[in-house]
């Protein structure tokens, strides 16, 4: 589409965007008058946004693998917690949390870069934190000043520079960005809100959220840290009514639904996940999470952790089908350098868009969201103790649902009576010697629980044991621990597991990892149905289930995105067949999934 035209397109698309806003208007400070306000139309267009995790959590940049390091403060409240014992070896326990604002100095903060690197990503809005839950600002405010006593935004401290500023006005230069902030309602241990909520909402919070509006003006008010308190504390109802009838982003601004403890997936704007699967219905939403774990940069986090591009792209993909946008977070430095496996992550995410884009932006779900198979991945775990938090054993297997099974034989090293400890999340059950002894834990769900039995067994002699797992939702942990009068409790090891009854050395047990996944998935726009394949298709002919009209004509084709010409075409079983067999590997433009373009074969 040429310069002029897609400016002429999105000029019209925002006239008549503001005045389906305007004729829905007033809004009264209520929520069943507020919820009426549709979400923004760019919003779900956008399909792709980046989260931005940045403040003084950003120097120790720290955190359990499977926690969040931008919660460094608070963890530092929990008695010998790994993140004190960190604490107080690296800086020492007379060290307040407050001293890292001296330390937080983005000397290679680059906003023009980070700009230019959303850019090349594909994303379509960022979503800068503001202020998290320890009140940081990024900005000059002067409430956070006055309500901790203490210099404590990014101008009055070391950084000496209005970042969200610089950022926001570097992105408001890139014509496909949109800018947002994240703002945290609650703050841990800010004296005034310890002392009277009231006075907070009314002689902080508030004006903060007033001032990033009218000074900022953003696209977007991602607000966390709702669950203290509903939504009239927070004095949600009136603040939005402002922000839809009075603000300088009235018509254009979008919101999400954390704006008080009853408010999640039911009022509000776009509704929210966080590491989950989604939301069912036709409510826009939006799904976020880290390439890792955390989404403030955790220095303790491996190359294990991260999530590879394959399967963020896969996420992207899979999400968009169902009809929502990924939020995609990013941790930077305490200097300001956003780390490479971060930017490799993204630039990866925008070559793909570069050849797919079209079957992402502006789509809609298609009346079937894809095609799904059992995936079975299958190895020998030494031991069965993990923590697959927000995740999963490898990257084929859903993080959300899934099933473990680990079989072999068990030896004890004495003639005792063992008492075996299963914690399993979300259900369990431990079989030995063919026989249940834990069942499967069926009043245990997200947070998982702990089952416990007891039986003789003989030293030296090798039983069967057989452990499952079935998770039913995104923290997935289970562990098998054993005691008894000759040995301390301790997770069951390695030399007493056994795949081979007749093997000398134990070397741990079989397990076999199952889930449903999504081979390809399905959008849609206008009288084109994209038909996407996570990885190259296995056969000379790529399956979609769509139906081929009955009098084809010269407008009936089907394109490969990325390639010139169209694809050959057949249709059998009332399925499209789609010829690849010609296609090489130097053929390809893209890596990870393709999308194909079919066009005229009806909705």
């Amino acid at each position: 589409m040429k310069q002029g035209t897609m400016k002429a397109s999105w000029i019209g698309s925002a006239v008549l965007l503001s005045a389906c806003l305007a004729a829905a208007g007033p809004y009264q400070a209520q929520w069943e008058s507020l919820d009426k306000r549709p979400t923004p139309s760019w919003f779900q267009d956008a399909k792709f946004g980046i989260f931005i995790h940045w403040g003084v959590y950003s120097v120790p940049a720290w955190g359990e693998k499977t926690k969040y390091a931008e919660w460094y403060w608070n963890s530092l409240h929990t008695q010998g917690s790994p993140t004190e014992q960190f604490h107080n070896r690296v800086y020492g326990s007379d060290f307040p949390y407050f001293q890292f604002a001296d330390r937080f100095e983005p000397h290679l903060f680059d906003p023009e870069q980070w700009a230019d690197l959303f850019v090349r990503s594909g994303a379509r809005y960022v979503v800068l934190t503001s202020k998290h839950h320890d009140g940081y600002c990024l900005w000059p405010s002067k409430e956070a000043n006055t309500s901790w006593g203490r210099p404590w935004n990014a101008v009055d401290t070391a950084p000496r520079r209005d970042l969200l500023g610089e950022l926001t006005t570097a992105v408001h230069k890139r014509p496909h960005l949109k800018m947002g902030f994240y703002y945290s309602l609650y703050e841990w241990y800010n004296p005034l809100y310890r002392q009277d909520v009231a006075k907070y909402v009314d002689q902080h919070m508030l004006p903060q959220m007033y001032e990033l509006i009218n000074t900022y003006k953003p696209s977007l008010f991602w607000t966390d840290g709702e669950w203290d308190h509903p939504s009239g504390t927070w004095k949600s109802e009136q603040f939005l009514a402002w922000l839809y009838n009075e603000s300088p982003v009235k018509d254009v601004v979008a919101v999400n639904d954390r704006w008080g403890s009853e408010c999640r997936h039911v009022h509000g704007g776009y509704y929210t996940t966080e590491y989950g699967s989604g939301v069912e219905g036709g409510h826009p939403w939006e799904e976020c999470r880290g390439m890792g774990h955390s989404f403030g940069y955790n220095r303790n986090e491996t190359i294990d952790e991260y999530r590879s591009a394959k399967t963020l792209i896969h996420t992207l993909v899979e999400l968009v089908s169902k009809g929502g946008c990924l939020l995609l977070d990013i941790g930077p430095a305490g200097d300001g350098r956003i780390p490479v496996i971060m930017q490799q992550r993204l630039i990866e995410i925008g070559d793909w868009l570069t050849v797919n884009g079209e079957a992402i932006y502006e789509t809609r779900p298609w009346k079937i969201r894809g095609v799904e198979k059992t995936f079975v991945v299958e190895r020998i775990d030494p031991k069965i103790d993990f923590d697959w938090h927000r995740g999963s054993p490898d990257e084929r297997i859903a993080g959300d649902f899934f099933t473990a099974e680990w079989t072999g034989w068990i030896q004890p090293r004495y003639s005792q009576d063992y008492t075996f400890e299963l914690t399993a999340d979300t259900r369990g059950g431990l079989w030995i010697d063919n026989k249940l002894i834990i069942d499967d834990l069926q009043e245990y769900r997200q947070w998982g629980g702990t089952g416990t039995a007891t039986l003789a067994m003989e030293a030296g002699k090798k039983v069967p044991i057989k452990v499952r797992l079935v998770e039913e939702d995104r923290n997935a942990n289970v562990r098998l621990s054993w005691s008894s009068a000759g040995q301390n409790k301790e997770i069951v090891p390695t030399d007493c597991l056994f795949t081979d009854r007749n093997a000398a050395k134990g070397v741990g047990l079989k397990a076999v990892y199952s889930s449903q996944g999504n081979v390809a998935c399905y959008t849609c726009k206008g009288d084109v149905v994209y038909a996407i394949s996570l990885g190259w298709p296995q056969d000379d002919c790529f399956v979609v289930d769509v139906t081929a009209p009955a009098s084809p004509t010269a407008a009936t084709k089907v394109e490969l995105l990325g390639t010139e010409g169209t694809r050959p075409w057949s249709y059998r079983d009332g399925k499209v067949c789609i010829d690849i067999s010609d296609i090489t590997i130097d053929d390809l433009h893209c890596k990870h999934a393709f999308a194909f373009k079919l066009t005229g074969f009806g909705q």
